[in-house]
């Protein structure tokens, strides 16, 4: 899959290690010192230093030919124009955007162009080396690139991984805890985090890994795909 990253800093990085494997990846980023970082840790990545945002840049990388964009900044109005222009433009079937501001989310809809609308960047792009796994998995958004989705995990009172820390859990290849919801106050789970019945888990997973998560949850995960 041909996919456009605009946006070079953690989130950006992240999800292009994540996906450069089985994707064809260019990954835009204004800053030369950044874009030289980033050169050295994606050899697999067609790195572009310029400014995302303008509309000849796309259409250099070539965006009409991208299945999906991810606009990743860490600035929302950019975000917006990157996700409005790959849209409406250039007629991309789906698009990904960062939000930074929680007050902002209302604008992240498909009036502007976008799909999905991913808030709290900065705990997805945390990303763990920490593994997870636990209870009914509800698949909330499929990348649809490398098979890679994000997962909202709800653990049960029977699940195994109740009362276990997150150091202790044995979870597929390519499982990864981004942030933990308990009685609507978010965290950011650490090794020592001990999972609690209803506690909601968002983790990054392969979705061929599914049945093996299942096997380790002893739950069922219903996927749902972003149209």
């Amino acid at each position: 899959m041909r996919v456009l990253i605009v946006g070079g800093g953690t989130v950006g990085f992240f999800l292009a290690k994540m996906l450069e494997e089985k994707n064809e990846i260019v990954l835009i980023e204004q800053s030369l010192d950044r874009a030289r970082v980033l050169e050295e840790k994606l050899p697999g990545v067609k790195i572009i230093t310029e400014d995302g945002c303008e509309p000849w840049v796309l259409e250099m990388v070539g965006v009409k030919n991208a299945e999906l964009v991810l606009a990743v900044t860490g600035d929302d109005e950019d975000n917006l124009v990157i996700s409005y222009l790959s849209r409406f433009e250039y007629d991309v079937h789906k698009v990904i955007t960062r939000v930074n501001n929680p007050i902002n989310n209302w604008l992240f809809t498909k009036a502007w162009g976008v799909d999905v609308g991913i808030s709290a960047p900065d705990i997805i792009a945390k990303i763990v080396e920490e593994e997870t796994t636990l209870g009914e998995v509800v698949t909330v958004m499929k990348l649809q690139a490398g098979d890679v989705s994000l997962v909202e995990i709800t653990v049960t009172g029977d699940a195994s991984a109740l009362g276990k820390r997150v150091s202790e859990l044995e979870l597929p290849p390519e499982t990864l805890i981004v942030t933990v919801v308990r009685e609507g106050a978010m965290m950011i789970p650490t090794a020592d985090t001990v999972f609690l019945k209803d506690d909601k888990v968002l983790a990054i997973t392969n979705i061929n890994n599914k049945d093996a998560l299942e096997r380790l949850l002893g739950h069922t995960a219903s996927t749902t795909s972003v149209d």
